[in-house]
């Protein structure tokens, strides 16, 4: 789960939100909504709302009073979704082969 801290809060549910959280996606999502970018990794602004909905539990008129600063940010945050993960650890390969 990543938290986005907004710039501007955004009326959800009937409360008003200050912090967006979104789960990570899962193939099920992928499947639903398709990729959230282009093959030159742009991001589609219509894909990214669905995926903010659905990875915020949010409605689609909430995702609309969001600011473009934090659309940007939160586009970003999804696109690094699709990304590698950083190493925690070192394998034990790795380690035996750096010593």
């Amino acid at each position: 789960m990543k938290e986005f801290k907004l710039s501007q809060p955004i009326m959800a549910h009937g409360n008003e939100l200050h912090v967006l959280e979104l789960k990570e996606p899962t193939v099920k999502d992928i499947k639903k909504l398709g990729f959230p970018f282009d093959n030159q990794m742009i991001g589609d602004p219509k894909k990214v709302s669905d995926y903010i909905v659905a990875l915020g539990n949010v409605t689609p008129s909430s995702v609309e009073q969001l600011t473009p600063y934090d659309f940007l940010m939160i586009t970003s945050e999804i696109m690094m979704f699709f990304g590698p993960k950083e190493k925690v650890e070192n394998t034990a390969e790795e380690q035996a082969t750096a010593e």
